[in-house]
């Protein structure tokens, strides 16, 4: 069989696609449960919990801090960024926006459970839509939980009408690159066009803001799922692609895997590039 370009092994997967049912939606539980293999599958959470207690707290000055992360999920990236700002006594009150209740809860227990006497936490289990502070921020983080937002500009700018001058937004969101396309293509609970790094960056320079940005490597291991049988429980490809996948058709699959092995790593037919791009924006 000739090897297929993976711009041809896309458009085949998108024919594929087209011609069947769309996959169930994640439950809550089954949500939470496929992000942790996702995360065990990939090395990038590990780089973002040493990235960003290391960068920020330089930029966010000495003084006491009021920090509000939007889509928290069980605080696993928050809580060495709390302990890291809660040092020397700095007052620090976090806030963890989560909309899935169990892993709103996972946050508050974990954030709770660090030794910093000067740390506040809140949390909160509900949208960020809905969610208004008449207390100007230091920071708001969005790390992962941007795709997910029904309008980019409102969001951004309620973000940014909470953030005291001088204030940071930072959003860490994976580049329009291979996977973010099958989750697109194939998730049925984004429901909009799926914002990626490319999108944030482009509304944020429409505000005039002060921008940089930084792209962080990583991989994601797909060994497992590779020789998982058709059919069977795949928590991996469920987050892969935002849905449950045990129901997708067997043609769908072997489209899937033949586009996921043109993308590897070259020389690594088991890892796929798992990059995420660090945006931070300094309101005036």
């Amino acid at each position: 069989m000739p090897t297929l370009s993976p711009s041809a092994s896309l458009h085949q997967l998108r024919q594929a696609v087209a011609g069947s049912a769309a996959l169930p939606d994640l439950s809550g539980v089954h949500y939470a449960y496929s992000h942790a293999a996702y995360e065990a599958a990939s090395d990038q959470r590990a780089s973002l919990q040493a990235w960003l207690p290391r960068e920020l707290p330089p930029l966010l000055g000495a003084g006491p801090l009021r920090v509000i992360g939007v889509g928290v999920g069980d605080g696993s990236v928050d809580a060495p960024l709390a302990a890291a700002l809660a040092t020397d006594d700095r007052r620090v009150e976090y806030t963890g926006i989560e909309p899935h209740a169990g892993s709103a809860a996972g946050f508050e227990a974990r954030l709770g459970a660090l030794d910093a006497d000067c740390l506040t936490v809140t949390t909160v289990a509900g949208a960020f839509d809905d969610y208004e502070t008449a207390v100007p921020a230091d920071l708001v983080h969005f790390v992962h939980s941007m795709y997910y937002m029904a309008d980019l500009g409102a969001t951004l700018d309620h973000a940014l009408a909470m953030l005291r001058p001088g204030g940071l937004l930072v959003s860490a969101t994976a580049p329009r690159e291979p996977l973010c396309v099958l989750t697109e293509l194939l998730s049925p609970c984004v429901g909009h066009r799926l914002w990626c790094a490319e999108d944030v960056t482009e509304e944020l320079a429409d505000r005039r803001l002060e921008v940089r940005s930084e792209t962080m490597l990583a991989g994601l291991d797909l060994g497992g799922m590779r020789t998982a049988p058709h059919g069977s429980d795949e928590p991996v490809l469920d987050f892969l692609v935002g849905a449950r996948t045990t129901t997708m058709t067997a043609q769908v699959r072997e489209q899937l895997m033949m586009y996921l092995a043109e993308v590897a790593l070259p020389g690594n037919p088991e890892v796929v590039p798992h990059p995420i791009d660090i945006t931070i924006a300094r309101v005036p």
